[in-house]
């Protein structure tokens, strides 16, 4: 019995192994070189948009690059970042032989593992409801459903270089006359959750410290965090928690419209702009059920929660704004140019898919925008994470021009020689998680 559950398991193991190596041939001889076929297809199956690759990716951002640059209408001139494409390989750049080799196998072995889906699915299912309930990919639900990653101090860059780095892009910005600002916004953990108690996640603790830096070397601070709890007079962990999508960790289109609000109050009162913030008001909007979704972070322990409600949001009063937006999952892989109704917005909201893109899909990360209907209205260079996606879009209702840049972009020298009013960094936690490479300034 022995010797047959040692073959059994030998021959597992080695039908994986072989998958494995199978896929990864298949990936970078075969589908790198431009050849799909029905061979492909079926070793493939289990892994949707498998072999979407940076090529792709750089080449859309140089169409819209482009497309920008002509709407500016900005001659050439000595450039003062240099910046690279958000994807340019700068990974890569850094990395030994030996750590590139390790990236792959754990690639191989993880996301692109055969059957991964299928096997995550029955395991954690068997082990939520008869062992220990302890859910899948380190996500915690932190109290009706409300799923998160927690993050420990020892997963963040130093915020004293983050500090320094912000520092220098303040004096290159004062010496152009632009003042910079730094928005922070909440995450779904908040001070009353246990984990946050506790030191298992310290993204709160780290984000304190990084203000109080910030403010010392003269950097103004808009504390979103604290501006939530404050207007409603609520401090409750379930008010907050109501900010956020359960099964994804990016706040809800209302939540986005009334950050945009509170954000443009303070510059109203920073620098005087005179900005309509009465646009931002959710009571002026209509918000639409757009369709059922299972966020990020839901996907990651599927089939243990169910999918949730996405709602768009909609202005009551007129719009007239030109919107150049490439979304994610675009299979046309074109640029989208619009000068109409602020509703075109959502002209790439998929019919049936049903993905953790949703929220990309709806508040494309490549953007900008011109508002038609304030010729003389300010300017803002919005510089941050994937929260910035759908207030970056609903900032367009108030500002003349939005330019929006998702951690990095060959834009940056255009946009400051756009003559900005403002140029706002906001993140959620991206700036002390991420390598500082990775980030724009």
């Amino acid at each position: 019995m022995k010797t047959i559950f040692s073959i059994y398991t030998l021959a597992i193991i080695f039908f994986f192994c072989s998958f494995i190596l199978l896929r990864f041939s298949v990936k970078n001889l075969l589908m790198d070189n431009g050849i799909e076929n029905i061979f492909t297809d079926i070793l493939l199956f289990d892994k949707e948009n498998f072999g979407v690759e940076n090529e792709q990716q750089e080449s859309v951002d140089a169409i819209f690059v482009a497309a920008v640059k002509k709407k500016l209408q900005i001659t050439p001139r000595e450039r003062v970042f240099k910046t690279k494409s958000l994807y340019d390989k700068i990974e890569n750049g850094g990395k030994n032989f030996y750590a590139n080799i390790k990236e792959k196998i754990e690639h191989y072995t993880g996301d692109l593992f055969p059957f991964r889906k299928l096997i995550v699915q029955v395991a954690f299912f068997v082990d939520f409801y008869f062992g220990n309930k302890i859910l899948s990919n380190n996500v915690i639900d932190l109290s009706n459903g409300y799923l998160t990653l927690p993050l420990a101090m020892d997963n963040l860059t130093s915020i004293d270089a983050f500090v320094q780095k912000i520092g220098h892009f303040k004096h290159i910005l004062d010496s152009l006359g632009i003042p910079l600002v730094y928005a922070r916004y909440p995450t779904v953990i908040c001070n009353e959750d246990s984990i946050s108690k506790t030191g298992r996640d310290q993204n709160i603790q780290a984000m304190n410290e990084l203000l109080v830096k910030l403010i010392d070397i003269g950097i103004p601070v808009i504390d979103l965090h604290k501006e939530f709890h404050h207007r409603a007079s609520d401090s409750s962990k379930e008010f907050h928690h109501s900010l956020f999508y359960k099964t994804d960790n990016h706040w809800t289109a209302k939540t986005a419209i009334s950050a945009g609000q509170i954000i443009s109050e303070k510059l109203n009162k920073f620098f005087d702009f005179g900005l309509e913030t009465v646009l931002l008001d959710t009571a002026n909007f209509t918000e639409i059920f757009a369709k059922k979704w299972l966020g990020s972070i839901g996907e990651k322990v599927i089939p243990l929660y169910s999918k949730e409600d996405f709602y768009i949001c909609i202005p009551t009063y007129s719009t007239s704004i030109g919107w150049l937006l490439y979304p994610v999952s675009n299979k046309d892989n074109k640029i989208f140019e619009n000068e109409g109704l602020f509703d075109s917005l959502y002209h790439f909201l998929p019919e049936s898919d049903e993905s953790k893109d949703l929220y990309s899909m709806a508040y494309p990360s490549l953007s900008f925008s011109r508002n038609n209907a304030l010729p003389n209205g300010k300017k803002i260079l919005l510089i941050g994470d994937s929260y910035n996606l759908p207030l970056s879009k609903f900032l367009a209702l108030v500002f003349e021009e939005v330019n929006f840049i998702n951690r990095r972009s060959s834009l940056l020298d255009d946009y400051l020689a756009n003559k900005p009013d403002v140029v706002v960094v906001g993140f959620s936690n991206a700036n002390i998680v991420e390598p500082l490479d990775n980030l724009l300034f």
